[in-house]
Order: C-alpha cells, then structure tokens, then sequence
C-alpha cells in the first residue's frame, strides 16, 4: 500500500511540475515556442507562397522572367517540413535556404521575343475608343478578324450577406456561327469551392430588335435569355430551382490597342474587340428566398482565331502572362490586360477615360491576391484584389476591389481575373469550352 502512496505521489509531483513549466511559459495567452522553431514554420509559410507564386506565375513574367526551380524547390519545402517535424532543425534550415535562392533565380531565356503594340506609350491619343453601338454588338467580324464571343460576368453583395457570382458566355470560337455550349455558372461565399455549371447544348434563337439582340436558349425546363444593347445587357436564367435576372449599364468601352485595328498581341495571334465594365444589380430567387444584389459586370466582345490566326488560349499557352483584370468600385473602374509582351489598360475616373502611362502587378498570395499599381493623367491608383472564387477549368477567378485612387480609399469593390501562365498548371490546359 505504501508503494502505491509513493507513487501516486511521484505522479502528483510530475503532474505538478509540468504545469508549472507550462504556467511559466505562458505570455500573453498563449504557449511560448522555442524560437528557432517559430522562425523556421514561418520560413516555410512564406517559402510555400513564394512557391505558390512561382507555380501560379502569379506575376508579370515579361518583366521578371521564368523560376525554372520551383519543382525542386517545392520538394525542398515538404523535406524542410519533415525534418523540423523530426526536430532537425539545421536540417530545415539548410533546405530552405536552398529554396528560398531557387525561387529566387529569374531567367528569361525561354520568354519568346517579338514586336507586340504598345498603346500605354502614347496615353493622351484615345484612337478610337467609344462606347460601343448597337452596330459594333452585331459585328461577327473586326478588322478581318472573326468574333469569338459574347461574354458576361457578375460579381456582388446579396442582402444576405453573401458575396455571389454569375457568367454566361455566346461562343463563335473564330468559326462565324454560335458553337456550344452556351455558357452558365453561378457560386456564392457560402460555397466559395463550389461552381454550378448549368450549360446548354441547344443553339440559341438570335432576334434582333429595335435597339438591342437577344440570344434565347431552353432545354426543357430550364431557359437563358441573353439581351445585349449600347450601354446595357441584361440576362435571365431559369429552372427549377431557381431564377438569376440582372441589370448592367455601362458608361464607356474598353478597346484594345485603342479600337484602331485587330493587335498582333502575340506572335500569329492578332486579337481586337472591346469590354465594358459598369454598376450591376442582380436578383437570385430560390423556392424559399430571393436574395438581391448590388455590384459589377463585364461584358465582353472579343474577335479573335480563325482561319489566319491562333485562337487565343493556345497561344497563351505557348506565351503566357496572361494578366485580364477588370474591376469596379464607387470611386474608379476600369480593365487591366496583360498578354505575353503587350500590356493595355483603360480607366474611368470622375467622368473621363483615361489610359494609364504605366501599371505594375505585384503578388500578395499565390493564386489568391495581388496588387496594381498604376499611373493615369495625374493620379494614381493603389489597386488591391482579393478573390475568393476560381473556376480552375476556365482560369477564371472573381473577388473583391479595394485600395486607393490618389491616397482616398475605394468602396464598394468587385473584380474579375483571367490569368493563364505559360504552359498552364500542372500540365492541365483550359478546357475544350473556354471563354477565350
């Protein structure tokens, strides 16, 4: 009896004694860590983004050049993770400096060289940029090249709470006739990972207006009109669960390389059109709830491929860097473009368009976030995206806007992002069905 006494008390005094050391290593509410440690799990959280960065090319490759280490260096990172688990600190450590000197190694040797426009050059010279008609929505073709779609996307706040999101898309493809599927998705912040694709393989009714065209598609109980006019689209959806109507008006147009010819933006690969980019409200209603929203749309107009040109995601493929980028807020709207070499943009401040001298793209978080920085007639612009949408098949991402327009802070901000890095991710190009 009296062994089991003497131990038990040993017991009590261990016990003891371990919450001491636990008490006197508690500070401002939570354990201490041996710092070494700490230090290193930092280390390998922004190494890992760093890699992400790398993978994603979540950066402007023309001007920084190709990490043709990132596969090594992801290997370094999970080994780095294995031998601090096992405690091998200087182990961790010697992996990620070798890491950290892979991902930062730049080359640009495998960048393809050529002449592509450069419409930032001249950013008083407007060309022809205009608001675009009711003729320029008709066109099938611009500049000898052929149309290859009509596309629209939503991004807002419900009064819910929830931020939700909606495209649809009329391809051509390059061909002269509407090809299928007819493109239509919706998601929301409650499900950020998940994208309802509800896709139709009927062709569309076309019917033309006084002043607009309309697309109309049905497939048994489910319906797409798709109403385009000079400064306004507006769409509905319908099935049996649920109806998506939305309004967008917009003030100015977007045009690549000013409107004034088809842009040989990459090499065989000439592209022209133009995107709007304006206030949006929307309306989801479900058997039990409608939920209302307020934020922006994209309508897009983009002639590109055919019988004399690339398409254009092959050719992003080859070349990379593909940075679109159009985004909305109370104070400034506007629509970043980066393809290979040629970089465009367009911004509408205080009632005016302006063409930006110069912009920069700088990564937060790898496949998630970044910055704009930009320059347009005597402002500047201080532009912050965060997403928290992806439709990994497409290469399409939706979020927020915000930042500052000349140190003032935007409200209200909705973006859009189309970002294809040369050879895709993970040697899994965009889908049969792509937007562009």
């Amino acid at each position: 009896m009296k062994g089991k006494i003497k131990t038990l008390k040993a017991v009590a005094a261990l016990v003891l004694f371990v919450f001491l050391c636990i008490t006197s290593a508690w500070a401002g509410g939570k354990i201490t860590q041996d710092p070494v440690v700490s230090d290193l799990s930092q280390r390998i959280s922004n190494l890992q983004n760093k890699c992400d960065v790398a993978k994603f090319q979540w950066y402007d490759i023309y001007q920084d050049g190709l990490i043709p280490g990132t596969d090594d260096a992801a290997k370094m990172i999970i080994d780095a993770r294995s031998a601090l688990t096992a405690g091998n600190t200087q182990q961790a450590g010697a992996l990620l400096d070798s890491a950290d000197k892979l991902l930062s190694t730049y080359e640009k040797g495998n960048l393809p060289q050529y002449v592509a426009p450069e419409p930032l050059k001249d950013p008083d010279n407007l060309g022809k940029i205009h608001l675009g008609t009711l003729a320029d929505l008709k066109m099938l073709e611009f500049a000898g090249v052929p149309r290859w779609n009509y596309w629209f996307n939503f991004v807002g706040k419900g009064d819910d709470g929830e931020q939700y999101m909606a495209y649809a898309c009329i391809n051509h493809h390059g061909t002269g006739k509407v090809t299928l599927p007819i493109l239509f998705a919706v998601s929301s912040t409650k499900n950020p990972n998940e994208v309802r694709q509800l896709n139709f393989n009927t062709l569309p009714v076309y019917t033309e207006g006084k002043d607009s065209i309309t697309y109309t598609v049905k497939e048994g109980d489910r319906s797409l009109s798709y109403t385009l006019a000079s400064g306004k689209v507006s769409i509905e959806y319908k099935d049996a669960y649920m109806t998506f109507k939305t309004n967008a008006v917009f003030k100015y147009s977007f045009w690549y390389d000013k409107g004034n010819d088809a842009a040989m933006m990459m090499p065989n690969a000439a592209m022209a059109g133009f995107e709007e980019i304006g206030a949006a409200t929307a309306a989801f209603s479900f058997k039990n709830k409608t939920v209302r929203c307020k934020g922006f749309a994209e309508q897009e107009n983009l002639f590109c491929g055919g019988p004399k040109s690339a398409d254009y995601r092959s050719a992003l493929l080859k070349y990379g860097n593909e940075w679109w980028v159009p985004f909305y807020s109370d104070q400034v709207s506007g629509l970043f473009c980066m393809t290979g070499r040629y970089k465009d943009a367009g911004l509408y401040y205080n009632g005016k368009y302006y063409i930006p001298s110069e912009y920069r793209v700088t990564p937060l978080e790898g496949n998630k976030s970044f910055i704009i920085d930009a320059k347009f007639g005597s402002n500047d612009l201080h532009l912050i995206i965060d997403l928290w949408g992806w439709d990994a098949k497409l290469y399409e991402h939706w979020g927020n806007a915000s930042g500052t327009v000349n140190g003032k802070a935007m409200t209200n901000g909705y973006a859009w992002l189309e970002h294809i890095p040369q050879g895709g991710v993970n040697n899994s190009p965009p889908s049969a069905n792509p937007k562009k």
